[in-house]
């Protein structure tokens, strides 16, 4: 972690940090001199990124709980500022997929997708805004998703909620901007990792990098080195926009409709 630091005393939270985009974001931003906070629910996962994070020379700390409700953000952002200070950056990455078809879809799942992946990034962002408008400073960076924007089979609480959070991100935005507050989204394409896996099986997501313009999918460093650029000093006047990191997914038009169906022409 030698050489230019540009987050050097920043406090970075980056929620759902322990496994996934989320760990890969936590790493970035420590290599480039961020204390972050990592958080999750496996206290095991929790522990082994700020185990990781220390060995390179980075500055980390564990924060173990979940998002579902106004209590738990306030708890986790409160223990996050009275450890540590303060909060100069924060990522609102904790997520997770249910896909169900349209006409079987249930209304948990909607309430899950709602609780934290919409209303855990908004009571997170007020909780952290509020400390950030002290210094007039701060960043808060949304994880959105590419299904904000194309349709696609089994992702009507998904596609739903993060394209809420994109205009959830315009909103903040406006109003954020004359505290010296910036908010902006990252929307991954498809990404190798275990969700995405798990979600479509690695065979289907070798057929689903063909229809990419870019020939693959991305990585989790790709995805966290975009979440890092809206944390850097030099974006400061970068505010309310969507960065896609897709491999020219979205301006071909493609998405996940054929895998799935297939997928789920195989189970029958």
């Amino acid at each position: 972690m030698d050489g230019v630091r540009p987050l050097a005393n920043q406090v970075a939270l980056v929620t759902g940090s322990s496994k996934g985009i989320g760990q890969a974001i936590a790493m970035a931003f420590a290599r480039h001199g961020a204390v972050v906070a990592v958080c999750g629910r496996d206290s095991g996962r929790v522990e082994d990124t700020v185990s990781r994070i220390r060995e390179e020379g980075g500055d980390a700390h564990p924060f173990v709980g979940g998002l579902a409700s106004r209590a738990d953000c306030d708890a986790l952002t409160g223990a996050v500022m009275g450890r540590l200070g303060q909060i100069d950056i924060l990522v609102n990455n904790a997520g997770e997929v249910k896909m169900e078809p349209f006409l079987e879809f249930r209304a948990e799942t909607w309430q899950q997708h709602l609780d934290v992946h919409m209303s855990a990034a908004l009571y997170c962002s007020q909780a952290a805004a509020r400390d950030m408008a002290t210094r007039k400073s701060g960043r808060i960076i949304h994880i959105s998703s590419i299904a904000a924007a194309m349709g696609g089979p089994g992702f009507t609480a998904y596609g739903a909620v993060k394209a809420a959070l994109e205009s959830l991100t315009r909103v903040m935005s406006v109003e954020l901007a004359p505290l010296g507050i910036a908010v902006n989204a990252v929307a991954p394409g498809p990404v190798m990792n275990d969700m995405m896996v798990h979600l479509y099986g690695e065979q289907a997501l070798r057929e689903r990098a063909l229809t990419i313009p870019a020939g693959r999918l991305a990585t989790r460093e790709e995805v966290a080195h975009a979440a890092l650029f809206f944390a850097l000093p030099a974006s400061g006047y970068i505010t309310g926009q969507v960065l896609g990191v897709d491999g020219g997914a979205k301006a071909a038009g493609c998405y996940t409709a054929g895998i799935y169906q297939k997928r789920k022409a195989a189970e029958t």
